[in-house]
């Protein structure tokens, strides 16, 4: 497979060389043949680097596409379609097809905006595991993307066909790679030789015999070959649907049909039988009041006859059984259920859990009501952020943060999540301030910014948190325990505690450290519009001061961003930079520790990096919050063993974090 891949792509690499490294998004499983070629064996040719996200929001893939600067998406056809419908909320215009399909130029600049979302240098997308819907290919030509279809199977390692990324032809999976041959048998079946076939299954002698035949591999696929050679792949074999007329029918076609009817949200076909011959049955999942005869009436007034659906059945999920990963539908599975031998809990509606249930988790025993705010409720940012992935996590949906932090009451959040997240409810925006992308300090992960970081703390800060506190640091050696980046997670006495944490970490540790700082101590700055130019002046040069000293990044306690915020510290973390977190939230009044906030946990659950626990003690009498100025005096800093939490439980995480905080016991006087 790589040879003859290679062989063609050496042919362009001259040309390609001003744009590398190519970068690929890879939202394919890495256990899935197609999945490890584009992400281990082509990249290397292209000089290129390999991006995996977790998750298939819409919006977090464009982000990453944008953010990560990616030429190419590589992905299963549902990505596509995930990402039109995203597409044609953000910018209804791309819905309109045009009458004419101009140069592929007119088409980028006539979409530019769409360009300009998913970054200039992106440009196509690479889809195979699944066949494509034609009309879907269409959308994204007609946007000036390129879409470039492949096809091939575990058996044959995987690649049989490939389009080539400047001859590709719209419907078609491309022509067989270098070594590779194809044949249609009589029936329809595609057939492939060549010396990357494997020649049987291993112990599997009767499947061997069925599968491999007159020196053929049997994919089990239905397709024809065009001119040029190019193959079209039209359904599995063992799919296809002989109607008693003796007429095939590909469930695909139909599927594709019903799909866009009004009130449909999926729709899967397979052949039921009846007194022993087949027929074309629909199972459907549709939105509330949508009658499913209806639907069938109006999808044959645009099928063919032999493609009619002769009976249909509702399933009682909210979605249709799909593969992990890849996402294929489960057709056996349907299948049985429709002809009546799965077993009884195969057909028991999935329990779906209200809003309010979801809500109830965090809001500690308080009544909830449609009118019920999550102000009132206490939510803080990273509240909000909890709640919101529970939301996705146990309705099975994305969720827009900027949409999200617009929502007031419970009813407004019930009616966004019935809107796809798409909108916000009309008269939330009053109940938090506007959001807008948060923008963090990436300038101060640049070499010069660094270099001045390092001499002000040598030169100026760290003598001069020395001069006022005199630290006495344990547990130093906790840290030779762990290597690479990690968490610092501290009880908060006063504004000095970051100078104090950082003197007493050793030089190796103490120049890669970020910490995070309420964003809201910089209010003038994020949100200029509400404060006058003094102010504006004043906070945006302490800020500016305090990222190049301390290298602070803005953490929103009560204002949308803190799942930016989190992925910011993700891409720290990725460039070897550790964290100091102060989970309370707030600093203490008589050295008491408040409970801790339950971000922390979910930071060190998402990050999966080892949690160093740290207590303070004498640096809030050092600098008290009621203090305008220092007294000298002494501090004692603890580093406790680090912690590695896991799981989606994370104020069970943050509880852990503070216990370890609170049992660490200082020695001596």
């Amino acid at each position: 497979n790589i040879i003859p891949v290679e062989h063609e792509v050496g042919k362009y690499l001259k040309y390609g060389r001003p744009f590398f490294p190519l970068r690929f998004l890879n939202l394919l499983p890495l256990s899935h043949m197609f999945g490890q070629a584009m992400a281990t064996f082509v990249p290397p040719m292209l000089e290129g680097v390999t991006v995996f996200m977790r998750g298939y929001n819409p919006a977090d893939i464009v982000r990453q596409i944008r953010t990560r600067r990616v030429s190419v998406l590589v992905c299963v056809p549902k990505i596509l379609e995930v990402l039109r419908d995203h597409l044609i909320r953000v910018a209804p215009e791309t819905a309109a097809p045009p009458s004419v399909k101009p140069h592929v130029a007119i088409r980028w600049w006539r979409h530019r905006r769409v360009h300009r979302l998913f970054g200039f240098k992106f440009w196509a997308f690479v889809v195979g595991a699944a066949p494509l819907d034609p009309d879907l290919e269409e959308f994204w030509s007609r946007l000036g993307f390129l879409v470039i279809q492949g096809y091939g199977l575990t058996e044959t390692a995987p690649i049989v066909t490939l389009n080539h990324p400047f001859r590709t032809r719209q419907g078609s999976v491309g022509t067989p790679i270098g070594g590779v041959e194809i044949n249609i048998a009589d029936d329809g079946e595609i057939l492939v030789r060549g010396a990357n076939v494997t020649h049987r299954y291993y112990n599997a002698p009767a499947e061997t015999a069925a599968a491999f035949r007159d020196g053929w591999f049997h994919t089990g696929d239905i397709g024809s070959v065009g001119a040029g050679g190019h193959l079209s792949v039209k359904g599995r074999k063992k799919e296809m649907i002989v109607t008693p007329d003796g007429r095939n029918v590909f469930p695909e076609d139909v599927e594709r049909v019903i799909g866009d009817l009004a009130g449909v949200r999926e729709a899967a076909i397979v052949g039921a039988s009846v007194h022993g011959q087949e027929h074309v049955h629909a199972v459907l999942v549709l939105d509330p009041g949508t009658d499913p005869d209806a639907v069938v009436r109006e999808a044959n007034s645009g099928l063919e006859e032999h493609q009619r659906v002769r009976a249909c059945s509702v399933w009682p999920s909210a979605s249709l059984p799909r593969t992990e990963g890849l996402g294929k539908l489960k057709r056996r599975e349907l299948k049985r259920w429709v002809d009546g031998t799965s077993p009884p809990n195969a057909t028991r509606a999935t329990r779906v859990p209200s809003v309010e249930a979801v809500i109830a988790r965090f809001a500690h025993g308080r009544q909830i009501g449609n009118g019920t705010t999550l102000d009132e409720l206490g939510f803080s940012s990273l509240d909000r952020i909890e709640l919101m992935m529970a939301l996705e996590r146990e309705l099975d949906r994305s969720i827009d943060e900027m949409a999200f932090a617009k929502v007031g009451t419970v009813a407004e959040l019930r009616a966004l999540l019935a809107d796809d997240g798409a909108t916000p409810a009309p008269h939330a925006a009053a109940a938090s301030p506007p959001a807008a992308p948060l923008r963090f300090p990436t300038w101060s992960r640049t070499r010069l910014a660094s270099v001045v970081r390092r001499l002000a703390l040598w030169m100026v800060l760290l003598p001069l948190t020395r001069l006022f506190a005199w630290i006495r640091v344990e547990g130093l050696d906790q840290l030779d325990t762990v290597r690479g980046p990690v968490v610092y997670a501290a009880n908060h006495q006063s504004h000095l505690d970051a100078p104090v944490i950082l003197a007493a970490l050793p030089p190796s540790r103490r120049y890669s450290l970020a910490t995070a700082a309420a964003l809201e101590w910089f209010s003038a700055h994020f949100h200029p519009e509400r404060h006058g130019w003094l102010a504006r002046m004043t906070t945006g040069l302490s800020y500016t001061l305090a990222v190049l000293c301390f290298n602070i990044v803005p953490l929103p306690q009560r204002e949308a961003g803190a799942r930016d915020a989190m992925r910011y510290f993700g891409e720290l973390v990725a460039d070897g930079t550790s964290l100091l977190l102060f989970p309370e939230g707030l600093r203490t009044k008589a050295g008491e520790i408040a409970p801790f906030r339950a971000g922390v946990g979910m930071i060190a659950s998402r990050l999966r990096v080892p949690i160093v626990p740290v207590r303070l003690e004498g640096v809030d009498r050092i600098w008290h919050q009621s203090w305008r100025m220092a007294r000298p005096g002494r501090a004692r800093v603890s580093f406790g063993k680090p912690l590695r939490l896991s799981g989606d439980d994370y104020r069970a995480n943050a509880r852990r974090v503070e216990e370890a905080v609170k049992a660490l016991s200082f020695s001596g006087t």
